[in-house]
């Protein structure tokens, strides 16, 4: 949709800056997401566990039932939107914040069939699967993270096992 509504912009903008979609990359950033400066794809993939990490522990905080301090059901959808805001004003420049792999690797596949080639796959200094495996990971360790070393220990969590247990707090 946005390719079939800005495909004359995009084309305007190439030939004004004298870039291509095979050799310059030109306007792929609208679609999918790269390194920024100095950024090699190794730094890449560890900013995007850090930064998936940290929403998925949000996420996982914010649904909490036993999670006392968490908002109400109606604010929880806001509060991750926020946090996801969050994430990218604060690091959204490293490689324009994928965080999610559907984000980044159907607009790359589109990408690489209208024209932009090597540009999406396999993308400058092999970039391409930064965006997959490193919010994955990220994702599996936000959560591990979540349920080993916040999870157990919420103090209503722990008062609701007591009682389960006939144990008074």
């Amino acid at each position: 949709m946005v390719y079939l509504l800005f495909s004359p912009v995009i084309d305007r903008y190439n030939a004004l800056h004298h870039l291509s979609r095979s050799l310059d990359g030109g306007a792929a950033g609208v679609f999918f997401t790269h390194p920024g400066l100095a950024i090699t794809p190794l730094h890449a993939f560890m900013d995007e566990i850090v930064l998936t990490g940290i929403l998925v522990l949000g996420v996982f905080a914010i649904t909490e039932e036993f999670n006392t301090l968490a908002p109400a059901a109606n604010a929880g959808a806001l509060l991750i939107g926020l946090l996801v805001a969050t994430i990218g004003a604060c690091a959204g420049y490293l490689e324009a914040w994928p965080i999610n792999p559907a984000r980044d690797f159907g607009p790359r596949l589109f990408c690489y069939l209208t024209g932009w080639g090597a540009q999406a796959f396999p993308a400058p200094q092999n970039y391409w699967w930064v965006p997959i495996a490193g919010p994955l990971l990220g994702g599996v360790v936000g959560g591990a993270l979540y349920q080993g070393a916040i999870r157990p220990f919420l103090p209503a969590r722990r008062q609701a096992r007591a009682e389960k247990a006939g144990i008074k707090p």
